[in-house]
């Protein structure tokens, strides 16, 4: 039985994890101050129950709206209801969840409804390293091209970041590769990045949003990014997820063209069919289809 099989989410998932607390009132400067490194923040209520996610385009949103200063209380920005897994629930299970829900991280709760972990992409990621370093077959020297997206949106170093974030809300994508007009791979631009861009105090964020938006790609994107060759390896893009925690790779043919690109949720649905195939080898029933 593979190891993702066998272990459980409170095996791999972080114990030490940051929340908020429903009845808080925080200023938003230091609201965002706790979204450095994270996208969502858990909100928990009495007891230690889990009662939603704040996330930091909701405090963005916020900040736009009121363009200065001021206290929120985070349960005027709760978002309800929140997708949660069990601390019991397997692996396979944890990464449909994940998929399907499109998040990077799901709130790990016990019986009770109380929090007691989170769950990140790159915990799951890490588990199938242990599983590749544990038991490396044939199914891992599966080439990245199979699993990639081909032929991937893509712009130039000239766009500006409107025409980008137009691209990423329309594509419903989180990463934009850039090319020069040889289709050569120069960098690649995240939504990570573009809230970047929106950074300072509070009431810097209309002004800042409004210039930031005739910034060119070529100086807000990440240059020469991280890239497999196409025929790489499973093995290979994983350890690159795992040691880099990026959540998407580019892949490009000998002289540097892009040809698709390959994100942490292409992986997670590769993690699931594998162990669906696995149970109907074994006689089992099926995973249940999202």
């Amino acid at each position: 039985m593979p190891l993702t099989s066998r272990l459980r989410v409170r095996d791999v998932m972080s114990q030490k994890v940051s929340t908020l607390h429903a009845s808080e009132a925080l200023p938003l400067e230091g609201l965002l101050k706790k979204f450095r490194h994270v996208r969502h923040l858990p909100v928990i209520g009495a007891n230690s129950r889990l009662v939603g996610m704040v996330t930091r385009m909701d405090v963005l949103e916020e900040a736009l709206l009121l363009g200065r200063e001021r206290w929120v209380r985070v349960r005027d920005l709760l978002s309800c209801p929140v997708v949660s897994i069990s601390e019991n629930e397997s692996l396979p299970e944890a990464a449909r969840a994940m998929r399907k829900a499109q998040v990077h991280s799901l709130p790990v709760v016990d019986a009770s409804k109380r929090m007691v972990g989170i769950l990140t992409d790159g915990d799951l990621l890490a588990a199938m390293a242990g599983e590749h370093l544990s038991a490396p077959g044939d199914p891992w020297e599966l080439p990245v091209d199979m699993l990639m997206t081909h032929e991937p949106f893509a712009l130039g170093p000239d766009a500006t970041l409107e025409e980008a974030a137009g691209v990423l809300i329309d594509a419903d994508v989180r990463h934009l590769p850039v090319v020069d007009d040889d289709e050569r791979l120069v960098g690649i631009l995240s939504e990570r990045d573009l809230r970047e861009r929106l950074g300072g105090s509070a009431r810097e964020w209309p002004r800042a949003a409004r210039q930031a938006l005739e910034v060119r790609l070529g100086e807000a994107m990440t240059p020469d990014p991280l890239a497999l060759r196409s025929g790489a390896s499973v093995a290979q893009a994983l350890e690159i997820f795992t040691d880099e925690r990026v959540g998407a790779i580019p892949v490009v043919d000998e002289d540097e063209r892009l040809l698709g690109i390959l994100s942490y949720i292409d992986l997670l649905r590769w993690l699931r069919e594998r162990q669906g195939e696995a149970r109907e080898r074994e006689g089992g029933p099926p995973p249940p289809s999202q």
